[in-house]
C-alpha cells in the first residue's frame, strides 16, 4: 500500500482527533477573515449610510444639452442618469414655493437612493408623484388619488399675471423626503410627471445629470477629484459634498492591532491542536519507521495529514465567515433600509495569505522545536537509579486523611520545580496586569468622554431667510416750549421747525402707558401730538430701522413659528442621536426701558436718516440682530454659570425659573460706543407682537401688499379689516398700495387698545446683569447661547410661555372674540440642542444633521469637532484594550491548556499509582485542581475560565488508565 493509502486509513481511524484539529483551524481562519470583513464593510458602511440619505451620485451637471462628453467618458464616472426640470411651482397666492416640477425615471430613482413610501412612478400623463416635502408645503394632505393642482407661469414669466396658469394631476406616489435633505434638493424635482406631461408646459427645461463614481476609486480627498473634474469639463456642475467630503471613521492603528491579535491568537491555537495531534502520532510515527518507512516518506505523511486537516478547515472557515459576513451583512441592510455590505477578492486573498503565513510559522515552530529536542536527546546520560531502603519506622506520618488532598497537591507540584511553580504565577500576573491596564485605559477615555459630554454636539434655531419683518420702534418725543410760540403770522412756521426736531434728534421720552393712557382720554387734539402740561408738547414718532444699511440683521424668529412635525419626524430617521431638548429663540420683538438712548444704542448709525444702504455688511457688525431672546429650560447647572455674572443682591434662581428675571449680554455699536443706559436691577419691557391696528400705520400698509409676519397676520387683517367690531384704518387702492383713515373720535377704546399694543409691555422681567459679551463670556456659554445680537437676553422658557398668553389675552380683548381657527396661535419651539451618542462616530450623524440644519435654514453651532476627540479615543480603546483584554484571557486559556495536557501526560504514571492504592478518582480530580486553584487565583479575573476550562480537560481525561 501507498503511503497516501496508508495515510487516509490513519486519518480515517482517527478522525475525531483530525476533526478537533480542524475545527481549531476553521476558528482561526474564520476571525481572521472576519476581521478583514468588518475593516472594508465597516468604510462600505458609513459611505452607504451616507449615500443612502443624500444619493449615490458624485456631481451633477446641469445643462440644457446632452451630457457633456469629457464627463460622460470619463474614466472616473459611471454613466449619467437624468432628470428633466422646467416647472416652478406657486402656492395659492401665487408666490413661489421654491419647488420645482420635472420628470425622471426608475434609473434616476435608483441612482439616487430615492425610497418610495407609497405608490408608483407615474405611468399616465394624469398621474404626479411627489416626496413629502413638497407635497406639505404646497398644503395637501398627501393621500394617494388625491387631487393635486400645479400653479405656474409659461416661460416662466413670474411677473406677468397673464402668463399664470394651472393643470391637474392625480396624485400617483409619494417619495420619502429628498428635497428637504439633499443638499442641492430644491434643484432637483419634488414633484414628477410622465416627459409626455411635461412637454406640454409652455417651460424652459433643463436637464440634470447624476454621474456616480466608480468603485475602484477611492482618495481621502475627493474635493480636489472633483474639482479637476470640472476644471477640465467647463460646464454648470454641483458636487455632492454631503456624501464625498465626509470623512469615515477609520484608525490604521486599531484595524492592524486588531489583525495582529487575531493572527497571533489563530497561531497560538493552531500551534497547539497540531502539537497535541503530532504528540498523539508519534509512537505510530515510530512504528512505521521500525517498519523501513525513510525520513522523505514520513515527511510526505507528515505533510498529507497536515493538509488534509488544514485545507478543508481553512475552506471551511473561510466560507463560515463569508456566510456570517452575508448573514449579519443582509440583516443590518434589511434593518437600516440601504446596501452596504461586499466581499471583495481582496478580502479573500488576504484572508489565504494571513492562513498560509499562520501554517508556515507554526511548522518553523515546530521545526525548531523537534531539532531542541533531538540536539537535547543526543547528549543526555542516562544515569542508573539506586534504590536506597529508608527505614520509617518509629517516624509518624505527615500524611492525614484532612490534609491528604493538599500534601499530594504540593508535593507534585514541587516535583515540577520551582521554576515552573514561580513562572505559572508570573505569567498569571502578567496577564492580571494586562487585564486591570487595558480596563483603566478604558475608564480612563471614558471618564474624559463623560467629562466632555455635557456640552451639546450641534445646537441650532430656525433662521428663515424668507423673512419681511419690518422693525417699527414707535416713541414719544419731548417738544419743549411748544406752548410759548405766540400765535401770528409766523406760528406755523416756527412750530413746524419745533416739530421737526424730534424726527432728527431721536430722543425718547420716558412715559408710562398708564401715563399715556390718561392723556390720550383727556387730549382732544390729534392723537399723534398731546399736550404734556401748559407749555410743552409730546410727538408720536417713528423710527424705522433700515435693513439696507447692513449693519444688523432682519428679524426672522419668534414665538408662534417653530420646527414642523414633518421635521422634527425626520430627526428620528438619523442615527446616532442619543438626546434632543427643544426651547425657542426670538428676534421678531422690540424692547424698551427707562432711559432708553437711541444714540448709545448705535441706531444714528444702524439706520441713519439719510437712508445711505451698504453693499456689503460690515465684518463686525453686518449679521447682527438688534433685539433677541434666547429662551432655555433653565437648570441649576445654568443658573451657577449666570452667577459669576450677578451680584449677589439680585441672584434669584426661583425668578429665573418663573420668567421674572433675565440676563442681559450686550455688545458693542457699530461706532465702538457701549451703551450703558441699561443696568441691572431695570424693568426690561417687551412690546406686543405688532398688530395692524391704528397708530401703526407702517404694518397696516405692508398688509395690503401681503406682507404676513406672525401666524394670525392675514386671519387678523381678513377678519377684522373695517368689519365693524375694530377698524384697520386700511383701504387697498388696487395698486398694491393702501390708503390710511385718520382718527375716529367715535372709538376711543379702539385707539387705546392700538395704543396699548406699541407702549404697553407684554412681559417685564428684571434685569439681573448685564454683561458685556467677549471671548470668556462665549466660551462660558458655548453651547447654550447659539447667536448674539447688540441686545440678547438669557430667560427661562417661563417667560416665552407668559408673553404668548398675554399677546392672547390682549387680541381677545381688544376683538372681544376668541382667538380659534386660523387665529389660533402657541408657543412653538424653533430652537433645538442635541447629544450624539458613541455610534455617531461611524454614522454620519453630524454631517447628516449638519446638512439638514442647512437645508432647512437653521443657523447652529457646533462642539463636534472637540467632542469627537474624546469619543474616538474611546471607540479606539474600546476596540484595541478590548482586543487585549479578550487575546490575554484567550491566549492564557490556551498556554494552560497546553500545561495541563502535558502535565496530564507527565503524571499519568503517578496517577495510576494512587489509584492503584485505592484513591478514587474523584480524589484525583480533587488533587489536580487544588493545584489549579493555587496556580489561577493570580488572575482573579480568569480564574473561573481556568478552574472550568481545567475540570473539563480532567474530567474527560482518563487519568488512571
Amino acid at each position: 500500500m501507498s503511503v497516501f493509502g496508508i495515510t487516509l486509513l490513519s486519518i480515517k481511524r482517527r478522525m475525531p482527533q483530525i476533526i478537533k484539529a480542524a475545527c481549531t483551524t476553521l476558528a482561526a481562519v474564520f476571525f481572521v477573515t472576519a476581521v478583514l470583513i468588518f475593516q472594508e464593510n465597516m468604510y462600505q458602511w458609513q459611505m452607504s449610510s451616507n449615500k443612502s440619505r443624500f444619493g449615490d451620485w458624485f456631481l451633477c451637471e446641469v445643462t440644457s444639452k446632452e451630457p457633456n462628453k469629457s464627463l460622460s467618458e470619463h474614466a472616473y464616472l459611471n454613466p449619467p442618469v437624468k432628470a428633466v426640470t422646467c416647472v416652478d411651482m406657486f402656492n395659492q397666492d401665487w408666490k413661489m414655493t421654491g419647488y420645482i416640477l420635472g420628470s425622471f425615471d426608475e434609473a434616476f430613482v435608483k441612482q439616487g437612493r430615492l425610497k418610495l413610501d407609497e405608490g408608483h412612478l407615474p405611468e399616465n400623463d394624469d398621474e404626479i408623484a411627489m416626496d413629502w416635502n413638497t407635497l406639505l408645503s404646497l398644503g395637501y394632505v398627501g393621500e394617494i388619488g388625491e387631487t393635486i393642482t400645479i400653479r405656474y407661469c409659461e416661460e416662466n414669466s413670474v411677473y406677468n399675471a397673464s402668463a399664470r396658469q394651472e393643470r391637474q394631476f392625480r396624485l400617483c406616489g409619494i417619495f420619502a423626503n429628498y428635497t428637504s435633505i439633499w443638499k442641492y434638493g430644491r434643484k432637483m424635482p419634488g414633484a414628477v410627471v410622465t416627459e409626455n406631461a411635461l412637454s406640454v408646459f409652455n417651460t424652459k427645461s433643463r436637464n440634470s445629470y447624476l454621474y456616480s463614481l466608480k468603485e475602484s476609486v477611492r482618495t481621502s480627498d475627493y474635493n480636489t477629484v472633483y474639482k479637476k473634474i470640472k476644471e477640465d469639463a467647463k460646464t454648470e456642475t454641483e458636487y455632492n459634498s454631503a456624501v464625498y467630503d465626509y470623512q469615515p471613521w477609520s484608525s490604521a492603528l486599531v484595524y492592524a492591532y486588531m489583525y495582529i491579535v487575531v493572527m497571533v491568537i489563530g497561531i497560538l491555537a493552531l500551534s497547539y491542536q497540531l502539537i497535541e495531534y503530532r504528540g498523539r502520532r508519534q509512537t505510530a510515527y515510530q512504528r512505521f519507521r521500525r517498519l523501513g518507512m525513510d525520513k522523505s516518506m514520513m515527511r510526505k505523511m507528515y505533510i498529507t495529514e497536515n493538509a488534509l486537516i488544514i485545507i478543508p478547515a481553512g475552506i471551511v472557515g473561510l466560507i463560515l465567515a463569508l456566510l456570517t459576513g452575508f448573514a449579519i451583512g443582509k440583516g443590518l441592510e434589511i434593518h437600516n433600509g440601504f446596501h452596504f455590505y461586499k466581499i471583495t477578492a481582496g478580502i479573500i486573498i488576504k484572508s489565504v495569505c494571513s492562513v498560509i503565513a499562520a501554517i508556515v510559522v507554526e511548522e518553523l515552530a515546530g521545526l525548531i522545536a523537534n531539532r531542541l529536542r533531538k540536539h537535547k536527546g543526543g547528549k543526555k546520560k542516562v544515569k542508573s537509579r539506586t534504590h536506597e531502603s529508608v527505614s520509617v519506622a518509629g517516624k509518624p506520618s505527615r500524611i492525614k486523611p484532612a490534609n491528604l488532598v493538599r500534601t499530594i497537591s504540593s508535593r507534585l507540584m514541587r516535583r515540577d520545580g520551582i521554576f515552573m511553580a514561580v513562572g505559572l504565577r508570573a505569567f498569571a500576573l502578567c496577564i492580571c496586569g494586562i487585564l486591570v491596564f487595558s480596563a483603566l485605559m478604558i475608564r480612563k477615555s471614558y471618564t474624559a468622554y463623560k467629562a466632555n459630554n455635557a456640552l451639546p454636539d450641534i445646537y441650532g434655531y430656525l433662521d428663515p431667510t424668507d423673512s419681511v419683518y419690518e422693525m417699527y420702534i414707535y416713541y414719544y418725543a419731548y417738544v419743549k416750549g411748544f406752548y410759548n410760540i405766540p400765535e401770528g403770522d409766523d406760528y406755523s412756521q416756527e412750530r413746524s421747525e419745533l416739530l421737526n426736531n424730534p424726527w432728527k434728534e431721536r430722543n425718547r421720552f420716558n412715559i408710562s402707558f398708564g401715563e399715556l393712557k390718561n392723556k390720550l382720554k383727556d387730549d382732544g387734539g390729534p392723537v399723534y401730538s398731546i399736550k404734556y402740561n401748559d407749555e410743552d408738547l409730546i410727538m408720536l414718532e417713528p423710527l424705522l430701522v433700515n435693513y439696507l444699511n447692513r449693519y444688523c440683521k432682519r428679524g426672522n424668529t419668534n414665538l408662534l413659528d417653530g420646527f414642523t412635525e414633518e421635521f422634527l419626524a425626520e430627526l428620528d430617521n438619523i442615527g446616532g442621536i442619543q438626546s434632543i431638548s427643544y426651547s425657542a429663540f426670538e428676534s421678531e420683538r422690540t424692547w424698551f426701558w427707562d432711559n432708553q438712548d437711541y444714540h448709545k444704542m448705535g441706531l444714528d448709525t444702524i439706520s441713519p436718516d439719510n437712508g445711505y444702504g451698504r453693499d456689503t455688511p460690515i465684518t463686525d457688525y453686518g449679521y447682527r440682530y438688534i433685539y433677541s431672546t434666547e429662551y432655555v429650560n433653565p437648570t441649576k447647572e445654568l443658573y451657577n454659570k449666570l452667577e459669576k455674572y450677578i451680584d449677589k443682591k439680585y441672584r434669584n434662581y426661583d425668578d429665573f425659573v418663573n420668567g421674572r428675571q433675565v440676563v442681559v449680554f450686550l455688545q458693542d455699536a457699530p461706532d465702538g460706543t457701549y451703551d450703558d443706559t441699561l443696568k441691572a436691577g431695570d424693568t426690561l419691557n417687551y412690546n406686543y407682537y405688532q398688530l395692524p391696528v391704528d397708530p401703526n400705520i407702517h404694518l397696516e400698509s405692508d398688509m395690503t401688499s401681503g406682507n404676513y409676519v406672525y401666524p394670525y397676520d392675514k386671519a387678523f387683517y381678513e377678519k377684522y379689516n373695517n368689519s365693524g367690531k375694530i377698524n384697520l384704518y386700511v383701504d387697498y387702492d388696487g395698486h398694491g398700495g393702501s390708503s390710511i383713515g385718520g382718527y375716529d373720535k367715535t372709538n376711543d377704546k379702539q385707539i387705546l387698545d392700538g395704543y396699548e399694543v406699541l407702549f404697553d409691555a407684554c412681559v417685564s422681567p428684571t434685569v439681573a446683569a448685564v454683561i458685556k459679551v467677549t471671548n470668556d463670556v462665549r466660551e462660558d456659554f458655548n453651547g447654550i447661547m447659539v447667536d448674539y445680537g447688540y441686545y440678547t437676553a438669557l430667560a427661562g422658557m417661563s417667560l416665552a410661555e407668559q408673553a404668548v398668553d398675554n399677546q392672547r389675552n390682549l387680541m381677545e380683548r381688544m376683538t372681544g372674540d376668541e382667538m380659534t381657527g386660523d387665529l389660533d396661535f402657541s408657543l412653538h419651539y424653533n430652537q433645538l440642542s442635541v447629544q450624539y451618542d458613541l455610534s455617531s462616530a461611524f454614522s454620519a450623524t453630524n454631517n447628516k444633521l449638519s446638512v439638514y440644519f442647512e437645508n432647512n435654514d437653521l443657523a447652529y453651532g457646533s462642539n463636534v469637532d472637540a467632542k469627537n476627540i474624546y469619543r474616538t479615543q474611546l471607540i479606539n480603546n474600546i476596540l484595541q484594550y478590548g482586543i487585549t483584554i479578550a487575546a490575554a484571557v484567550v491566549i492564557q486559556l490556551l498556554i494552560m491548556a497546553i500545561i495541563v495536557r502535558n502535565r496530564i501526560e507527565r503524571r499519568k504514571e503517578r496517577y495510576k499509582l494512587l489509584h492503584g492504592l485505592g484513591m478514587r478518582r474523584g480524589t484525583i480530580v480533587r488533587i489536580c485542581m487544588l493545584e489549579a486553584l493555587r496556580e489561577s487565583v493570580w488572575c482573579i479575573f480568569t480564574m473561573p475560565l481556568i478552574l472550568i476550562m481545567e475540570l473539563l480537560m480532567y474530567t474527560r481525561k482518563n487519568l488512571v488508565e
